[in-house]
């Protein structure tokens, strides 16, 4: 299965440079890709039922390895994000998908609860405020900031604000 997959992640499939053809899979990589996916999924199915079965058969069970924690986890009612199986899957694959799912994920969750958006962002912001000092660009004086506003749904600038941030801290700290 590993053989495949490598082979399937470095293909070129005509359909990815011409869009108009990816329906009619020509060369048949995305039936491949369909097909792997889901031996994949049945692996890890079970693998993960096979540690469900340890757990409930076993009196004073302990998680002993990764799969083992991650059920634990999952079970945890205290738990703010709920792992599903799904995840779980994902994580014992070494969280092989892509960036893009895992920030369409991060995002989802971050719109259920807005609270933790803000929080974010502030962390964020924080961040950069205690890591750098900020100053105008050289030559620019702060009564040259032109602070001149444009009409629209949020208040934006007419001109971009333009700051030069210098690090504060050691720079074998940013790495």
């Amino acid at each position: 299965m590993l053989d495949e997959l490598f082979l399937l992640n470095g293909v070129l499939n005509i359909g990815d440079w011409i869009p108009w053809l990816d329906f009619l899979d020509l060369q048949g990589y995305v039936k491949r890709m369909k097909e792997l996916k889901a031996r994949f999924d049945r692996f890890h199915d079970h693998v993960i039922d096979e540690h469900n079965a340890k757990r409930k058969s076993t009196k004073n069970w302990q998680p002993k390895d990764m799969v083992d924690l991650l059920l634990q986890l999952a079970d945890d009612p205290d738990l703010e994000v709920k792992l599903t199986k799904d995840n779980i899957k994902d994580l014992i694959a070494g969280g092989t998908d892509t960036a893009a799912t895992m920030g369409d994920w991060s995002m989802s969750e971050l719109l259920k609860k807005p609270q933790l958006f803000t929080k974010m962002i502030l962390v964020s912001l924080a961040n950069m405020l205690h890591g750098f000092t900020w100053e105008l660009p050289p030559g620019m004086k702060p009564q040259d900031v032109k602070r001149d506003e444009v009409f629209g749904l949020a208040t934006q600038r007419k001109y971009p604000l333009v700051a030069v941030a210098k690090p504060r801290l050691p720079l074998h700290l940013y790495n």
